[in-house]
């Protein structure tokens, strides 16, 4: 009998259910292995979500938060254990270069390699913690006493100023450690953190790379600290700075050439904050591009009110470089106020020339291409100023008050250094203008060193803007001796009318 027909039937109908009783199978195994695929991965999500939430997402350490409550923790452990705890609060010095010069990938690798070398000098015990940026804080337990806590501090230290390597480079790094000792039934864990942050505070003002520990003055200084922050904020919003002017002399004809624009800050009590005191708190609030930028319209509005041959300084801040845009906030401060830019002078100092030179270099030219004259300021007080001559054509160089101060004392090489930074500036076709001259002595050193401007309290302290027709009026006493008062006022108030 042929049976080939029956076979084949026979046969394709045993492949179909081979694979429906595959497929049968398949799914039969797939739907839990999916089900529990994705029940392992919700849970790895939740423990992820769990871990961020009390953990740092870029070095792992314990985040602000999860901080408090183990601080609390350790804290409402302290009278049944006995002892104290201390709380070390750091910072890594110039954390901002880093990244600057190696990008976030250099930066996120340092504080990577900080975290694990604090993990590893700490005890099993101590709390690990990153607060974001460049601050950790190390919580050490069980400790006798003020003694225990340095050594541990110094041992933070010296784990943090190793050398870490990230690709070709060597990073060398430094830390400021502050330090809060819990002493008292009423200590709390933000109070702990406050106090080491303020003795932080104290190590960076004492130069970096340093420890030190709260004392309670310190709580005066903080908030001194935060009334100052206030007023700052009061016065961008509202404009609340004052410029004073400070005039500035050709040496050989006793003749005023112009005035440098110096901030002051009106105190609540009437009194002026000086700019060394408001100025570095405002680089720290991020404030000084919007002071730097009001002053450099200010100055030109007044400016322009002067005679025409009367120039005007400005200082420039090396933040103010940091945008990118320094040339278009000139640009709009001379266009606003209507003056010329050969009589805008802009003055800085090498630490401006330390980060990144070509950018700073390529804004310096831009600013010299409008026609305002660039100045390198404070002259011989830093390390590097010879190299930065030859590189770029500044109009002018300022040495620095330091020198002055100096040609009256037991230094009998100042004077020297004086004439050859002068003799330096005629090679260089720069100008040189001298700070600092208090004395009729230093006055007459100068008349002979031949130098080409002279600034100083011997020749006009710094005085409002209210005040300057005085100053230009006795310029003119000079320039026209024969003129009556009355034709010499009029001069003046033209002046200040155009």
């Amino acid at each position: 009998m042929d049976e080939t027909e029956q076979r084949k039937n026979v046969h394709n109908t045993f492949l179909t259910a081979a694979v429906f009783l595959c497929l049968l199978s398949g799914l039969a195994f797939s739907i839990p292995a999916i089900a529990w695929y994705r029940e392992t991965k919700v849970k790895h999500a939740d423990r992820r979500i769990r871990f961020l939430a009390h953990h740092d997402a870029l070095t792992g350490l314990t985040n602000r938060p999860q901080l408090i409550e183990k601080l609390e923790s350790a804290i409402a452990r302290l009278p049944m254990r006995g002892g104290s705890l201390a709380v070390h609060f750091i910072d890594i010095d110039r954390f901002k270069e880093v990244n600057d010069s190696l990008g976030h990938d250099g930066g996120d690798f340092l504080l990577k390699s900080i975290a694990k070398r604090l993990r590893a000098a700490a005890r099993i015990d101590d709390v690990v913690a990153r607060l974001g940026g460049d601050e950790f804080v190390v919580v050490q337990s069980g400790i006798a006493g003020k003694a225990q806590a340095e050594s541990f501090a110094s041992h933070l230290a010296a784990a943090v100023n190793a050398t870490v390597k990230f690709k070709q480079h060597e990073i060398l790094t430094t830390a400021s450690i502050g330090v809060a000792l819990a002493t008292g039934e009423d200590t709390t864990a933000e109070r702990l953190l406050k106090s080491a942050d303020l003795a932080l505070y104290a190590a960076k003002a004492a130069g970096r790379n340093c420890i030190r520990f709260f004392l309670p003055e310190m709580d005066t200084e903080l908030q001194a600290r935060i009334e100052l922050e206030r007023a700052i904020r009061d016065a961008v919003l509202n404009d609340r700075f004052e410029l004073h002017y400070q005039p500035l002399f050709e040496i050989s004809q006793r003749r005023l050439a112009g005035f440098e624009a110096l901030i002051r800050m009106p105190a609540a009590d009437g009194t002026l904050i000086p700019p060394l005191t408001f100025i570095p708190v405002a680089e720290d609030l991020r404030l000084i591009d919007k002071i730097g930028a009001w002053v450099l319209r200010e100055a030109c509005r007044t400016a322009a009110t002067w005679p025409a041959h009367l120039t005007v300084a400005v200082n420039l801040s090396p933040v103010q470089f940091v945008a990118g845009n320094i040339g278009d906030i000139v640009a709009a401060a001379l266009k606003d106020a209507g003056l010329a830019a050969h009589r805008l002078e802009l003055e800085i100092t090498e630490s401006l020339l330390l980060g990144n030179t070509e950018t700073i270099m390529a804004q310096l030219r831009t600013l010299k291409t409008m026609g305002v004259a660039i100045v390198m300021d404070d002259f011989g007080a830093g390390y590097s100023s010879l190299s930065y001559l030859w590189r770029f054509p500044f109009d002018k160089i300022k040495i620095d008050r330091a020198f002055m101060q100096s040609l009256d004392g037991p230094h009998c090489q100042v004077g020297t250094v004086v004439k050859a930074i002068i003799a330096l500036g005629r090679e260089l076709r720069m100008r040189v203008t001298v700070e600092g001259v208090e004395t009729a002595n230093q006055a007459a050193f100068l008349d002979a060193a031949n130098g080409d401007q002279v600034q100083g309290f011997f020749f006009g302290r710094p005085i409002p803007a209210s005040e300057l027709g005085a100053s230009i009026l006795a310029e003119f006493e000079k320039a026209m001796p024969r003129a009556s008062p009355a034709t010499k006022l009029h001069l003046v108030n033209t002046s200040a009318e155009r």
